[in-house]
């Protein structure tokens, strides 16, 4: 994220007023800009949230559960916001406090189970989503008490907004400390949240409460993320494409609650380190993502 019209990685050295720029270029995985890339593809990470499984005997093929995901998207401070000009000019990252979404199962053949999910298509907080994720998962060993599962899933789509040329620095001079970026009009930045991965799962019903189910989980995921700058800056249109990809690791920790055999409350603790170079010449870092993540389910049989 960040404008590439300084020639960091380009050889640039801006343009001429009225002038369109299109500098492409990759960015390592640890610099600040694929931080802001790998964090908020984290945040929208199909993992964890196993509401309880029904058992091998009562499962239906083509019985559905629809449920609404809803994730805390925390607050970054004005470190963790300085991520353009790799590290240097700070973006407007705060736009959403919460990540939501609806999720489908479908029960298939031979007890897989299909997952479907995406946010509502539409401006909200001052992004609008366009991402859907999907996933397939599968038991590996399933017992009266507990259950170890296998979860492979992905996405694909984009978020856009306004990150490097938000409305409030309009109001300060082009350049000034307020306004670094020389924005002279609001962006319409897209970041594409590209990611692959699987997941184990084990989950454990405890007999003293049996309405409560337990859960863990760990995952490694492929992220491939990319940053496409439209921004009306002084010296022109400012259309840099920045991308990147690499691995990384979460983990979620969680309870469920079956409110009836039909609907559950889940609730998860999700955690992935991610690391990030803030400056050059610095040394990495960890600055993960933790969030919590809840989810009400409902099954049709």
């Amino acid at each position: 994220m960040g404008s590439g019209t300084a020639g960091t990685a380009t050889g640039s050295t801006g343009a001429t007023s009225g002038e369109i720029f299109r500098p492409d270029f990759h960015i390592g995985f640890d610099r600040p800009e694929a931080w802001g890339l790998k964090y908020f593809a984290s945040s929208s990470l199909l993992s964890g949230l196993q509401p309880e499984p029904p058992s091998l005997e009562s499962q239906r093929i083509g019985s559905v559960t629809v449920g609404f995901e809803l994730g805390w998207l925390p607050t970054l401070d004005a470190g963790q916001q300085r991520i353009g000009f790799d590290g240097t000019s700070p973006e407007d990252l705060n736009k959403a406090p919460i990540f939501a979404r609806p999720v489908v199962r479908i029960a298939l053949p031979r007890n897989f189970t299909a997952l479907v999910a995406a946010p509502p298509p539409f401006e909200l907080f001052g992004v609008t989503s366009r991402l859907l994720a999907m996933g397939l998962e599968h038991p590996i060993v399933e017992r009266q008490d507990w259950e170890f599962r296998w979860r492979g899933y992905g996405q694909v789509g984009s978020v856009k907004g306004a990150f490097t040329c938000p409305q409030s620095v309009l109001a300060f001079a082009p350049g000034s400390a307020n306004n670094p970026t020389a924005c002279v009009g609001q962006s319409a930045d897209v970041a594409t949240l590209r990611y692959a991965g699987m997941e184990f799962q084990f989950s454990h019903r405890l007999r003293m409460a049996p309405r409560i189910v337990p859960h863990v989980s760990v995952g490694g995921n492929f992220i491939d993320g990319v940053f496409q700058v439209h921004a009306p800056v002084q010296s022109g249109l400012d259309e840099t494409r920045m991308w990147t990809h690499g691995g990384t690791f979460s983990t979620t920790g969680g309870v469920t609650y079956l409110v009836t055999s039909r609907a559950a409350f889940t609730v998860d603790a999700f955690y992935s380190p991610l690391r990030v170079k803030r400056q050059a010449g610095t040394p990495d870092t960890n600055d993960g993502l933790f969030n919590v993540r809840a989810l009400l389910s409902y099954t049709f049989r």
